[in-house]
């Protein structure tokens, strides 16, 4: 039979088919193709989005943003095109696993093509799982063809493909809300005026939070990441193949208008750590402290140059997962706010945040005491103020993993402010301040600031729909907030957000993210400065 008449004869079957399921109750109506997720990691954890797979012959590469680290898996119901044995013939340049009925191939890319064959009955419907996992960077494919009766391979037809709705209720909840369905009557909104802090055409620019804000007047200091662009729908847009580098950007007007510097023996220079052999001036004007992980650089002249990097002390703990977030108390103490892994925290990122302080210029650094209460849930990326003394809030990053067991379920992210009346020696939780995302992108850390009348301000990126930079305030020292506040909503992309904000003289606020938009589409550096005595109620 030539391909013309095959090409009919599966059109006709189809159609037959259709028609039959069609009659078929309600209840297990089927729709065409198969239906499952995306994850972020290789090993089908993390998972992301919504998939549908309509054929069996798919590509993926860099255009698609699907050239990093990535897996996904369908499932539903092939049509048995024949009453014969009939052969699947996989093949793939990663990984692919396909299960037909109750028979299963795992093909790998360096093993040539993976054969299946089963016996099937002309018309019936025959379970099919299809997993694909994408383990190194680059270009992606498989390809799965059928034949029977010593035919040539065939592609499989769309129409032989099915999900029953049942198993699009598995995955559906997935499915992102349209934008413009949400209720923004449930925000409150505020004027605003954005600025571009760092942008430069092919480059990625990330995460203020992760390297430090610093303040002395109008004049501003933040710290940034820029890698070279990579578009990935999954996770960052950055590639990691290539090199990385920790800059700063400068203002001297309040954040209306700034320039990026790269100081020599700064963070990503490579400088060996070292003991602190002089006493560290915490109480100079200038002073500056970089956190990261288990390392600290400081500044005497406002950033403009650094020494360091220097070691803190193990603390009798596991790895350091250290971010700036530091309270100065005098001319030689100081209160760090850092954090460790550790193994009991129940999610993919395993932080607790602690303090530790200083009371001899950084010769000795002891720990003091952690932060929240319990060590199963990550606690990371403290942002710290001081609304009296010996009074501390600190508003921390939370995230909280199901277990395998309880099937793909979506992690939990928020924001949690914690307060101590004893300078830090014991903490006790206050309220939660909002989610961070709808449970996909591992959510983001908080910026705290205090305002001139004495509230309090978060800032934090919103990493689900709609995707946003959020503020929320408080007039009782943390215990309570108002409503959400949306900065801007414009974001194109999860990929946003990791705020550092700072209180100008005038009291407006300058808050600094990373960002993404469709007149901008590449991850720069933008700040939004805004008046939060002028939110909308």
């Amino acid at each position: 039979m030539n391909n013309f008449k095959t090409t009919v004869l599966f059109q006709m079957v189809a159609l037959l088919l259709t028609l039959n399921i069609a009659c078929q109750d309600q209840a297990d109506k089927f729709h065409q193709g198969l239906v499952g997720a995306h994850f972020g990691d290789p090993d089908l954890t993390g998972i992301k989005d919504f998939a549908l797979l309509e054929t069996l012959d798919q590509k993926w590469g860099e255009a698609d943003g699907f050239s990093m680290e990535w897996s996904a898996k369908w499932e539903g119901f092939v049509i048995a095109p024949v009453s014969d044995k009939v052969v699947f013939h996989v093949a793939t340049n990663k990984q692919t696993i396909l299960k037909v009925g109750d028979i299963e191939i795992d093909v790998k890319g360096d093993a040539g093509e993976g054969i299946l064959p089963l016996d099937m009955k002309k018309g019936e419907r025959y379970p099919i799982e299809l997993s694909y996992l994408h383990e190194i960077d680059g270009q992606g494919f498989f390809s799965v063809q059928w034949s029977w009766n010593e035919k040539g391979k065939l592609p499989i037809p769309p129409e032989y493909l099915f999900h029953t709705q049942k198993q699009a209720d598995n995955w559906n909840w997935l499915i992102d809300p349209d934008p413009k369905t949400i209720d923004r009557r449930q925000f409150a909104g505020v004027s605003a005026r954005h600025v571009i802090v760092g942008d430069e055409p092919g480059y990625f620019y990330g995460w203020p939070a992760n390297h430090g804000v610093w303040q002395w007047g109008d004049e501003i200091l933040v710290g940034l990441m820029k890698a070279h662009y990579k578009m990935d729908r999954l996770h960052h847009s950055r590639d990691k193949s290539k090199p990385s580098y920790i800059l700063l950007a400068r203002s001297l007007d309040g954040g209306e208008t700034w320039s990026i510097e790269d100081p020599d023996n700064f963070a990503g220079d490579g400088g060996k750590p070292m003991p602190v052999k002089d006493k560290i001036q915490f109480g100079h004007p200038d002073f500056a402290m970089r956190c990261w992980e288990n390392e600290f650089f400081i500044s005497y002249n406002r950033g403009k140059t650094w020494q360091g990097p220097f070691l803190f002390p193990g603390f009798g703990l596991n790895q350091l997962t250290s971010r700036t977030d530091y309270l100065v108390t005098g001319e030689e103490s100081c209160l760090f706010f850092l954090s460790s892994k550790v193994e009991n925290v129940k999610a993919g990122l395993q932080d607790r945040a602690f303090c530790a302080g200083t009371s001899d210029g950084g010769k000795t650094i002891r720990f003091v005491s952690w932060m929240a209460e319990t060590d199963t849930l990550r606690s990371v990326m403290p942002s710290t103020v001081r609304p009296a003394e010996n009074h501390l809030v600190s508003a921390l990053r939370r995230r909280y993993d199901p277990t395998p067991s309880q099937g793909y379920v979506l992690q939990k992210n928020w924001i949690d402010v914690y307060q101590s009346l004893d300078n830090g020696a014991s903490w006790q939780f206050l309220s939660k301040v909002a989610d961070t995302d709808g449970g996909k992108r591992n959510g983001n850390p908080p910026s705290m600031v205090r305002l001139n009348d004495g509230r309090l301000c978060v800032t934090y990126g919103y990493r689900g729909i709609p995707y946003c930079i959020r503020a929320r305030i408080s007039d009782d020292n943390g215990k309570t907030w108002g409503r959400e506040t949306i900065l801007r909503d414009d974001a194109r992309t999860f990929d946003i957000g990791y705020t550092r904000s700072v209180v100008r003289s005038d009291g407006k606020v300058v808050t600094i993210y990373y960002f993404t938009s469709e007149q901008n589409v590449e991850q720069h550096i933008a700040a939004t400065i805004w008046d939060p005595t002028g939110i909308n109620p």
